[in-house]
């Protein structure tokens, strides 16, 4: 897969590992790939290296040829060392789906957050509760035509076959925590936005970070409201929750969930806000008559042809800037006699624009 890399980013690996092989990029520390049927092709898993084995970081979706890969890696580089537990990043398929299988396998324990672990517990109820009827009055009142809303369902039956029903049981991990491998001390740091509770694994002493979808190179997580919580701010908690990771050194190699790995997590960092600053300037300027969500996804999506399910998660990610504006009183939101939010400029934000010009 040929991946348009970020040229304030620097690049240390250029080359992913093939199917079935590894790549050490430190000590103790390997890279594996494992494929994906989106149009970002891939999860990057890691394998760290124990004193009694080998600790497994994210799993890959639940498929066969995620079964058979996994198979040739503990045949081909195990050398004859047991996997001593599994831990994750977060409850998405492609991080989690084959998380029974490997843990049951190995017999050994699932290590996770408790929002997350709770959250996968809880996505697996919601099939059997009213999500359909939640889903299409989220949908309907920002503007999305119900036959395209009934994708939703679609969407998540879809993602639903790619996990394994979660683990009965799991080890929790919090922030702060240090899980001790091979002797050297991986730091739990949660990151929040793109899923509830997202573990991050800084190691000090070798400099390096599994970033997750937290901290990934050129493309932006996913972050987006939930019919579940429909007045929720994600891309609030995603800005506020990565302000910890300037502490980390610049030079810090970032190993995420997709792309390549990096070095300069300040910049990528300052990357986010600026990208998140832009599309919040387009939707103000756009608000100067009132808009459905449906429409601001139309214009902050303009350079794209989205399919039914795109559409979906670009309205999930127009109402995240949506409701960040909301909160920070740069938008007001009303409803019309149809039925439909529709969202305006404040008074306050052509106040601050006069200001601005004025200066």
């Amino acid at each position: 897969m040929k991946t348009l890399l970020n040229k304030q980013l620097n690049f240390p690996f250029q080359t992913p590992p093939e199917p079935g092989e590894l790549i050490e990029v430190a000590k103790d520390v390997f890279w594996l790939r494992m494929p994906l049927p989106f149009s970002l092709a891939h999860i990057n898993l890691w394998l760290l290296k124990d004193n009694e084995g080998w600790v497994i970081v994210d799993t890959g979706i639940k498929s066969d040829e995620t079964k058979q890969l996994w198979d040739e890696i503990f045949t081909r580089h195990l050398q004859g060392l047991p996997v001593t537990k599994v831990v994750l990043t977060h409850l998405h398929p492609d991080h989690m789906g084959l998380a029974q299988w490997l843990t049951q396998r190995w017999q050994v324990e699932l290590w996770m957050t408790q929002t997350e672990w709770l959250y996968a517990q809880l996505n697996g109820l919601m099939a059997q509760s009213n999500l359909g009827d939640n889903l299409e009055t989220h949908f309907s009142s920002l503007g999305l035509a119900k036959e395209v809303a009934g994708n939703m369902k679609k969407m998540l039956a879809m993602f639903s076959g790619m996990s394994d029903p979660t683990p009965s049981q799991y080890r929790r991990i919090s922030a702060g925590d240090e899980i001790i491998i091979n002797g050297r001390s991986w730091r739990v740091m949660i990151g929040q936005g793109h899923s509830p509770e997202h573990a991050c694994y800084y190691c000090d002493e070798l400099n390096i970070i599994i970033g997750g979808d937290q901290l990934l190179p050129r493309i932006t997580p996913s972050i987006s409201v939930s019919p579940e919580e429909p007045e929720g701010n994600p891309l609030g908690l995603f800005l506020e929750s990565n302000e910890q990771f300037y502490d980390l050194p610049e030079d810090c190699l970032v190993l995420p969930s997709h792309e390549l790995p990096y070095t300069g997590i300040h910049k990528r960092l300052d990357q986010f806000k600026a990208h998140h600053e832009e599309r919040f300037d387009l939707i103000i300027a756009a608000c100067s008559k009132p808009l459905s969500g449906v429409e601001l996804m139309a214009i902050l999506f303009s350079h794209r042809k989205l399919s039914p399910i795109d559409e979906i998660m670009a309205l999930g990610e127009t109402i995240a800037h949506v409701n960040y504006l909301l909160q920070d009183k740069r938008l007001t939101r009303s409803m019309n006699k149809a039925g439909l939010y529709q969202f305006s400029t404040t008074e306050i934000t052509e106040k601050n624009t006069d200001k601005r010009e004025m200066a």
